[in-house]
């Protein structure tokens, strides 16, 4: 199995926009270089946020991760769970690229190739552009009180005044480089891991769409019912991989999950109460929490929109399996296994955050309405 380890993660960065490019470039579908979840792994890796059984063995590494996860208190949930499942990650990443591997090896159908190019294009350019978003609010954060009155980023308080410019320079501006540098570091780390889970969710997307694809092209086939239910055998294989997948990845990813759930809540909640005190009182700051709360309302759509993905296409396979041409005319057998699949299938598939509510727009509305009504309560006790 492939990890992060086997080659330069930084030369791996270095291609990732040369490779996006060519995919852009190409006015017909092409060959994927790679999955896009290897260029979020490469980036862990070199936040030493990742110690998989690569770079595990490396002390120095080990030792810088545990530091870091002792400086990240208010995002240790996720980053303790990237700590210890990173190489069940592994294995996940692996597994997406199943279809490639196993079911089409050498595959030329330019349906396939355009969805998997597609793909590829949408989760590298979520990652371009959250970057720079994530980046922008950094900016935002760190510049503004420098330019201001000269105080730290984050407010506080520390023994001997060492947070007053004028009283300890050199202090301050230590204080200031940490503060900045830390805060950096946790929001990149903290993107990172959500790109991790958004693209997961995109990939199972994009396999049930290949599998729904797979499914159809069987009808077409001209051969017999041993030949055909030979193929049906190899197309249910992945369906039943890809089922299988979704669980592994929501047992991995079961503390990550829940801590999303509960800080998108939290996030949208008090950015949204805080911008509307801070108004009148303080405009930078009012725009500060606004931004924030731009941020925590992306961040939750992307996670309820591409669950919703993976929710719509796990029931499209069962339509699939249905507009199999002529398939009443095979075998007892065959219609047997058929009807099997079509059972299955109505069960859709979704990534939980158990014990709360799935990634569905269903409950992003649920979220935004427990999130106004707090608001509403907290606005009257005011």
């Amino acid at each position: 199995m492939n990890d992060s380890g086997n080659q330069s993660n930084l030369s791996l960065l270095r291609v990732f926009l040369d490779e996006f490019r060519s995919v852009m470039r190409q006015e017909s579908p092409g060959l994927i270089p790679r999955l896009a979840l290897n260029y979020v792994r490469a980036f862990l890796s070199l936040l030493c946020q990742y110690p998989n059984k690569k770079l595990a063995s490396l002390p120095l590494y080990r030792w810088i991760n545990l530091f870091i996860m002792c400086n990240m208190a208010l995002v240790f949930t996720k980053i303790c769970y990237m700590h210890f499942r990173c190489n069940e990650i592994d294995e996940l990443i692996w597994d997406f690229d199943y279809y490639n591997r196993e079911l089409r090896p050498h595959n030329i159908d330019e349906e396939v190739l355009g969805w998997q190019r597609l793909c590829y294009v949408i989760e590298s350019g979520l990652y371009i552009n959250c970057f720079c978003l994530v980046n922008f609010f950094s900016a935002a954060i760190f510049l503004q009180p420098l330019l201001g009155e000269g105080k730290l980023p984050f407010h506080c308080v520390y023994p001997f005044q060492w947070h007053r410019l004028d009283l300890h320079p050199y202090t301050f501006w230590f204080l200031y480089i940490w503060q900045s540098l830390t805060s950096q570091h946790n929001l990149m780390s903290i993107l990172m891991v959500d790109m991790m889970g958004i693209s997961m969710f995109l990939q199972t997307a994009l396999n049930l769409k290949l599998l729904c694809i797979e499914m159809r092209k069987l009808g077409d086939m001209e051969v017999s019912d041993e030949r055909f239910h030979e193929e049906f055998c190899r197309v249910v294989r992945f369906h039943q991989h890809i089922i299988k997948l979704v669980g592994k990845a929501n047992r991995a990813f079961n503390g990550a999950f829940n801590a999303q759930m509960m800080a998108s809540f939290s996030l949208i909640s008090i950015s949204t109460f805080e911008t509307m005190a801070a108004a009148a009182v303080d405009p930078k700051m009012a725009a500060k929490f606004v931004l924030l709360m731009v941020v925590a309302f992306i961040q939750l759509s992307l996670w309820c929109v591409s669950g919703t993905l993976v929710y719509t296409q796990s029931v499209e396979v069962a339509q699939a399996a249905f507009d199999i041409n002529d398939w009443h005319t095979k075998s007892p057998g065959i219609q047997r296994d058929i009807s099997f699949v079509i059972l299955r299938a109505q069960k859709p598939l979704m990534y939980v955050a158990e014990p709360f509510l799935p990634f569905t727009l269903g409950t992003y509305m649920l979220v935004l309405k427990n999130c106004y009504r707090l608001l509403a309560l907290m606005k009257e006790s005011m």
